[in-house]
């Protein structure tokens, strides 16, 4: 160890895993405060190259409690004692200062698509990063997950669960998001919103799977698939070269729009549209091909992964050169199998839980709390994603709003209120199952 002496309070230097070094570091810590610095590099999957990034984790014990930062900036030492050097290295480098095991805030990062935006909470990739959040500073959750020294969300080098929100354009044909299906990723849309622009009953859709009268017109589901695939690559041919015209500046004729529309409608007519009100609930298992259309909103959770065979688009796909429809319709379902439902937690009377989604990797529960009411809360065996969709959560003494997530780490106890003054709460808790 490298212990430099400011006053009489050893600051320590160390090189190499965070939690290692914290662990080995606390074990020879003499008195009840303490300042630990770790250099270590974080591999980088999510960027172009798996650039490792040079990173310092801060380590503050004061009292045997522990506050925990993280940074990419060059750090200089002042003569102070440990908790205010890493009060004024918080401030002057506006640092995200964490206590483990306290629920932290979850910060939106929006993502545009053809089709409108994303909304991402928990999201690590190329296109985006997202991050933690409180008190005005912000950290890239890997950061922060490579640098806990206790378990607050599984291992490290597992993704969390994927929080996102789904916000269409109302525009139809161009809010409809790609006809597409997943080899193992599962996905469970909640609906928050019909646009009355776009859906003035209040009714939206979602295309999901396909319509049974059609395949009642064939004599096998293989039969049924070879006709679809081919009204689908009639359709790929003429939206390529509606494609290829934009992408020239050409004038495109009439009768060309008219094709398209025609050969759309013909190819769509194999599909079924299920009908979505507020506060529906989607299951979207591997291998079902689904498309969430125009003016629906919807909080989405989805297997930490990111693959996709898109099975058809109605506008230019940016993100990939050919659509995967030779490969994805030989294997695609072509009704849901039986999906199971979640064991739902007891409640005190004042307390309503929903067990919505069962699947095999995660299940998530809606939980509806009465105007001053609570519930006490253990996550005990793995982490929760909770993102707000009505009302106000009061929570450590803070409140949050609709489209507002936190996680809850792993062992973390406490009480999920809602305001007397508040018309009543509603949120959605996730959690992984493996």
């Amino acid at each position: 160890m490298n212990h430099h002496l400011e006053g009489a309070i050893p600051l320590t230097r160390l090189h190499g895993e965070p939690r290692a070094s914290y662990q080995q570091w606390r074990e020879t810590l003499v008195g009840e405060s303490g300042l630990l610095l770790v250099e270590f590099k974080l591999e980088s999957h999510w960027l172009e190259r798996n650039t490792p990034q040079q990173l310092t984790a801060i380590y503050c014990v004061s009292d045997n409690a522990l506050a925990l930062a993280v940074t990419d900036q060059q750090l200089t030492v002042d003569r102070l004692a440990p908790q205010q050097q890493y009060a004024l290295w918080v401030r002057r480098h506006q640092l995200l200062s964490y206590s483990p095991g306290s629920p932290i805030p979850l910060l939106p990062l929006c993502i545009k698509k053809p089709w409108g935006e994303e909304i991402w909470y928990t999201g690590v990739e190329r296109r985006g990063v997202c991050h933690f959040g409180g008190e005005g500073a912000t950290v890239p959750i890997p950061w922060l997950r490579a640098a806990l020294p206790c378990e607050f969300a599984g291992a490290t080098a597992k993704p969390l669960l994927l929080l996102k929100i789904l916000a269409p354009s109302a525009v139809p044909v161009q809010g409809d998001l790609y006809f597409e299906l997943h080899e193992s990723k599962r996905e469970a849309y909640v609906v928050t919103r019909i646009d009355p622009q776009a859906w003035p009953d209040g009714v939206g859709y979602i295309r999901y799977g396909f319509n049974p009268q059609q395949r009642a017109a064939y004599d096998s589901d293989e039969a049924f698939k070879e006709a679809y695939l081919a009204a689908v690559l009639a359709y790929r041919e003429q939206r390529q070269k509606l494609d290829d015209m934009a992408e020239q500046g050409a004038c495109v004729a009439a009768q060309d729009l008219l094709q398209e529309r025609s050969l759309r409608q013909q190819m769509e007519r194999f599909t079924q549209l299920r009908p979505l009100r507020e506060g529906d609930v989607v299951q979207v298992p591997p291998l079902l091909p689904h498309a969430l259309q125009h003016g629906v909103r919807t909080v989405e959770f989805q297997s930490p992964s990111y693959e996709r065979k898109i099975i058809s688009f109605a506008q230019k796909v940016l993100t990939q050169d050919e659509w995967d429809t030779e490969e994805a319709v030989p294997r695609m379902l072509l009704e849901p199998p039986p999906l199971a439902a979640p064991r739902v937690p007891a409640a005190p009377d004042e307390v309503a839980i929903e067990g919505l989604v069962g699947f095999p990797d995660f299940d998530v529960l809606r939980v509806r709390v009465q105007p001053g009411a609570s519930w006490k809360f253990e996550t005990r065996d793995s982490y929760r994603l909770l993102i707000v969709i009505d009302g106000a959560l009061e929570l450590c003494g803070a409140l949050y709003g609709p489209e507002q997530a936190l996680l809850l780490p792993q062992s973390w106890s406490g009480a999920l209120a809602a305001p007397e003054a508040a018309s009543g709460l509603v949120f959605l808790l996730a959690k992984p199952c493996s």
